[in-house]
């Protein structure tokens, strides 16, 4: 996507997420005119969220760290001192269902507009947080998705032929050894027979 595009994506207050690029670049070009924070990734929760209020200047005289998450999700929220805030960050796959919650808040803020990345499969608990994203290069990842189901399914074919292989020859060994067995008894009796029969004489 090119920049004027993701420009456009902004300006229609849509929140954006790419699969396998790097978001930073995004945050390099629009934080001269917006007010933007990037995270590399979204946790540890607390700190996010502080990192974001010391973005915004928040007046408030009262030290952040020993806040409530909610408290500093609510400061965020009802601060009246911006009116856009964008949120930039990696590796989407690192959310929990706990920090999707806390993002789905902001998410909610009309004010507060969202362009994530992910480059690894993630909980099923944050797939509802992701449907409410504009998928921006699916087509990429679908073809990169069916790239690693064939690499997998070779491999896994490659697996199955090797131990069946072994099976084969631990039961072909097995089989060649009882008849060698069979083969070494009825020998024997023979040369038993023989003997008796020569040392007992005809009847």
């Amino acid at each position: 996507m090119e920049d004027s595009e993701i420009l456009d994506k902004i300006d229609k207050n849509t929140n954006i997420i790419f699969y396998d690029k790097n978001v930073y670049k995004c945050y390099t070009k629009l934080k001269e005119d917006h007010i933007c924070v990037y995270f590399n990734e979204p946790t540890p929760i607390k700190g996010r969220l502080i990192e974001i209020i010391n973005t915004i200047g928040v007046n408030d005289k009262n030290p952040l760290n020993p806040m409530t998450i909610p408290d500093l999700t609510d400061l965020i929220i009802n601060d009246p001192e911006y009116d856009r805030l964008i949120i930039i960050f990696n590796n989407f796959e690192r959310l929990t269902k706990r920090t999707a919650q806390v993002y789905q808040q902001l998410y909610n803020s009309p004010n507060i507009q969202f362009i994530c990345s992910f480059s690894e499969q993630f909980k099923k608990e944050i797939y509802p947080f992701f449907k409410q994203f504009e998928f921006v290069n699916n087509e990429e990842y679908e073809k990169n998705s069916t790239s690693n189901e064939i690499n997998v399914t070779y491999v896994f074919y490659i697996i199955i032929t090797f131990y069946c292989s072994l099976f084969y020859l631990k039961f072909v060994s097995s089989a060649l050894q009882n008849v060698y067995v069979l083969i070494g008894a009825i020998w024997f009796v023979l040369i038993i027979f023989r003997t008796l029969f020569y040392m007992g004489g005809r009847p």
